[in-house]
């Protein structure tokens, strides 16, 4: 509580700059006592930060230390930098970024970042090593072949190859990868998962798998896990695993399949607001994949999108904002309207792609 002063009533200020709790000061210096200006009971939170005389908004009890935070002031803003005016985003005011990001009226802890590399340490596999595990350009759609990695621009769609995949052990053949909202990029070979520098290829071994899959993907934060990206994993049979590593060894839950008889022809990807699609064998459909549109939560298909009639292991998919982006053993790289329906080929190439991967949450 204030300590509360009487100077004649000239200027109404505390030694710390701030109005005194007296209801009668005079902030104006009209020789009048005014009411209720400075009083930590002033509704509308003016204190006086700057010692002019006037309240100054931002100061939710009055006392001018500008911190802007007080009971019943939910936004957050406290003076972080002593200006006298609540900073957007810091909750107390003291300037160390703990806001209100959840508008409940206290600060939320900042991300815990160790190594400062721009992962967050619940996503980052080496959170106190900074040149470890690397990120993925946002802008831009990530490819491979068995052994070499490539990015595309989905704009106009200009193919660059990043290098051949490096293992530090447990070599093998990428069948795909997956990247999260930070940038990081997973992949797996017929036997286990790796985390890879997207810019050189270099693969860190992180666990064994119990099961081989042919699609990878990033499910975006909000969907099954409240606050964070999920890492899935589709086996050929269809089905949907959920995967997490545990002491070097992925451990795999099995969350769903396609149904209806589909199996998985290659990929899935899936970005927040927009969707979730991936490649099949219908029976029945001999002559191309189908593109389907699936419950992020279990797998299950909720529509057909598209048959890519005369271009058949479609083993890599992305997309982007209204596009879909499908890559197939023959080399092509098609562009399929998921509205519509519609396919054309964008890219011939000499590479036989086995798949792709694209941000969970794109730029904005």
């Amino acid at each position: 509580m204030l300590a509360c002063t009487d100077d004649g009533g000239a200027d109404g200020m505390s030694t710390d700059g701030s109005d005194t709790a007296t209801s009668t000061g005079d902030g104006d210096g009209d020789g009048d006592g005014d009411t209720m200006e400075g009083n930590s009971a002033e509704a509308e939170g003016d204190g006086d930060g700057d010692g002019d005389g006037d309240g100054d908004p931002g100061d939710g009890d009055g006392d001018g230390d500008g911190d802007g935070d007080d009971t019943g002031d939910g936004d957050g803003d406290g003076d972080g930098d002593g200006d006298g005016d609540g900073d957007t985003g810091d909750g107390d005011g003291d300037g160390d970024g703990d806001g209100d990001g959840d508008g409940d009226g206290d600060g939320d802890p900042p991300i815990l970042d160790s190594d400062m590399d721009g992962v967050p340490d619940p996503d980052d596999p080496f959170p106190d090593d900074p040149n470890l595990p690397g990120s993925a350009q946002p802008n831009l759609v990530y490819a491979h072949t068995s052994s070499r990695l490539f990015t595309m621009d989905p704009f106009s769609y200009q193919i660059v190859e990043i290098g051949q995949f490096s293992f530090n052990q447990s070599q093998g053949s990428v069948t795909d990868i997956a990247i999260d909202r930070w940038g990081v990029l997973y992949a797996v070979t017929f036997n286990d998962i790796f985390v890879c520098n997207p810019a050189n290829a270099a693969c860190l071994y992180l666990g064994d798998l119990p099961s081989s899959f042919n699609g990878l993907t990033m499910v975006p934060p909000g969907t099954i896990d409240p606050d964070d990206d999920t890492l899935i994993g589709i086996a050929n049979t269809g089905n949907w695993y959920e995967v997490t590593i545990v002491n070097q060894q992925a451990q795999l839950n099995l969350i769903g399949q396609y149904g209806g008889g589909m199996t998985s022809s290659g990929d899935v990807f899936s970005i927040q607001g927009t969707g979730t699609f991936g490649a099949v064998d219908k029976p029945g459909v001999n002559n191309g994949d189908v593109i389907v549109e699936s419950d992020p939560t279990n797998g299950m298909v909720l529509g057909e999108i598209a048959t890519t009639v005369g271009y058949s292991s479609l083993y890599g998919l992305a997309g982007w904002e209204d596009k879909i982006f499908g890559f197939n053993a023959g080399g092509q790289v098609l562009e399929i309207d998921p509205n519509g329906g519609q396919v054309q080929v964008v890219a011939n190439t000499n590479h036989a792609w086995w798949g792709a991967g694209v941000f969970s949450v794109l730029p904005q």
